[in-house]
């Protein structure tokens, strides 16, 4: 494995090198790894790897070792997939809503009651949780705090996020198929 550090005195020419030779290398890993957590969806995949590489080349400036940017690479894949897990989730039970309820999509407004409805719901749902996963999972999901910030402000391990916000997914998706499917 080459040694590339990133050095804050190098030219941007210098970085952009640097990212191509980063992206030659790993881009076909992340692929391969984005391919797995998306069951062999090539699009989703491909989303996955820009993602990552753009979020890559925005903190080029912070990320100075191989193994951090590796690391860093395979932990932005995970929550990108995560987190359009997450936005079909509520696709998902927004389309399901409407189909309960034999409303077509024409005789829904954004005030209709049945999106406030649907709002309250998930509202209720997250409220819930149990207070630091809850804590957790709406400083992640709807305040779009990274994990490492979310960490620092409660004063627990980048893990321990992880943990909290893939239990709230969890029980969020085991209460809409009770809720659902009875």
């Amino acid at each position: 494995m080459r040694i590339i550090r990133l050095n804050s005195n190098h030219e941007e020419d210098t970085l952009r090198k640097q990212f191509d030779l980063l992206y030659r290398e790993y881009s076909g890993r992340i692929y391969n790894f984005a391919m797995q957590l998306s069951h062999g969806d090539t699009y989703l995949s491909e989303e996955i790897l820009q993602t990552t590489f753009m979020k890559l080349w925005e903190h080029r400036r912070s990320i100075r070792e191989v193994e951090k940017m590796r690391q860093y690479m395979y932990a932005t894949a995970k929550h990108t997939f995560l987190n359009y897990c997450e936005h079909e989730t509520v696709e998902y039970m927004y389309k399901h809503y409407v189909e309960q309820h034999s409303l077509s999509e024409n005789e829904l407004g954004e005030s209709d009651s049945e999106i406030v409805f649907l709002e309250s719901f998930l509202k209720q749902l997250v409220s819930s949780m149990p207070p630091v996963r809850r804590r957790v999972f709406i400083m992640s999901r709807f305040r779009h705090k990274r994990n490492k910030e979310i960490a620092e402000l409660l004063g627990i391990s980048e893990k321990t996020v992880e943990v909290h916000i893939t239990l709230a997914l969890k029980q969020l998706r085991e209460q809409l198929d009770v809720h659902w499917h009875g």
